[in-house]
This record gives structure tokens, C-alpha cells and sequence, in this order.
């Protein structure tokens, strides 16, 4: 793969960190991580954020990727806004908030996305039953939930992790419906 010279990673995790890095180990120019809160709210390990600006990356907090411009199929720039802290929301960071007219172009020749995401369980019924951390509880075994005949797997119930644990679980979870199937004569 072909690192650009300018690269711009969007994110403020230990991913976002290591990506930054990366970039530059392989030959990036210049690296700007944007975060949408302040160093405070940052999930990164405080020691991989310090890390990260050691070795060479920007890092421009309040600040909020809007929208990648480029032409045919390569990154020129990122179209961002300047934010502000709120109040708290679900997680206990002070939530971002849009500063109206601060938008602004980051020129970059390539952009990558390390932003976490986390599984939207809203669907489920209200039924299945979930650990404490709001992972979908599953019998370590057959990966069957509390309901008979509902299985899960992957970062639903783990919790963020990697793929291959995620392959592995559906796997796991496969084979136990194959075998629940075959048990109502199917």
C-alpha cells in the first residue's frame, strides 16, 4: 500500500494512535489525528497519546470531520468544523458540540477512519438478556442467548475485538445451529 505524505487519521483511541504512528513509520511526511473532544475525553492510553506526539503526530483536538473531498478516487483534503463541550452524555464525556461558521479544508492526500463503533443492539428483544456491560449474554458453549433458538457472537457479545475472535464465534455459533436445527427434526 502507498502511504500519501500528508495523511489526516480521524479518531482518538489507542487505534487512532497506533495508526498515526504507523503512517509515519512508513514514510508519511506529515500526520494530523483529529478528535472530536479534548485531550481529557481522549479513550487513548494517556502513554500511547504522548507516544504518538513524540514520534512526530499532530494531534487538533475539537475538531470534527464534516466531509473527505478528493478526485477520482484520491483524498485532497478533509472538510471540518470546530467543536465545543457539552454536557455529559452516556459515556460521562462532555458531549461535542458543533461551533457554528468554524468550518475549515485540512489538506491531505490520504484519510483513514479509526474511530470506534460498537454494536447497535437496539433490535434485540427485550427479552435477551445482557451482562453488565451491555454485551448480549450468550452460554460460553453453544453461543445461544437466554432465548431458545437466538444465537449470538462477535463484538455483541465480547465487547470490541478482533476479527478473527469474531470468525471464531460465528463458528462456534454455526455449529450449535446446525446441531439446535437437527434437534427439531430439521
Amino acid at each position: 500500500m502507498e502511504i500519501g505524505k500528508n495523511v489526516v487519521v480521524i479518531g482518538g483511541g489507542n487505534v487512532a494512535m497506533d495508526v498515526a504512528k504507523t503512517a509515519l513509520k512508513l514514510g508519511a511526511e506529515k500526520v494530523t489525528t483529529l478528535y472530536r473532544r479534548s485531550r481529557e475525553e481522549m479513550p487513548a492510553n494517556p502513554w500511547e497519546v504522548k507516544e504518538a506526539e513524540n514520534e512526530g503526530v499532530k494531534i487538533e483536538f475539537l475538531v470534527a470531520p464534516k466531509k473527505i473531498l478528493g478526485e477520482n478516487g484520491k483524498a485532497s483534503a478533509v472538510e471540518c468544523v470546530r467543536m465545543q463541550l457539552g454536557e455529559p452524555d452516556e459515556s460521562g464525556r462532555r458531549k461535542p458540540i458543533l461551533r457554528e461558521g468554524s468550518e475549515f479544508t485540512r489538506k491531505a492526500d490520504m484519510v483513514i477512519l479509526a474511530i470506534g463503533e460498537a454494536p447497535d443492539l437496539e433490535f434485540l428483544p427485550k427479552e435477551i438478556e445482557l451482562n453488565e456491560d451491555g454485551t448480549v449474554w450468550v452460554n460460553p458453549i453453544t453461543m445461544e442467548t437466554n432465548l431458545r433458538g437466538v444465537f449470538a457472537g462477535g463484538d455483541a457479545v465480547t465487547g470490541p475485538a478482533t476479527v478473527i475472535e469474531a470468525i471464531r464465534a460465528g463458528k462456534r455459533a454455526a455449529e450449535s445451529i446446525e446441531k439446535y436445527l437437527k434437534s427439531l427434526g430439521g
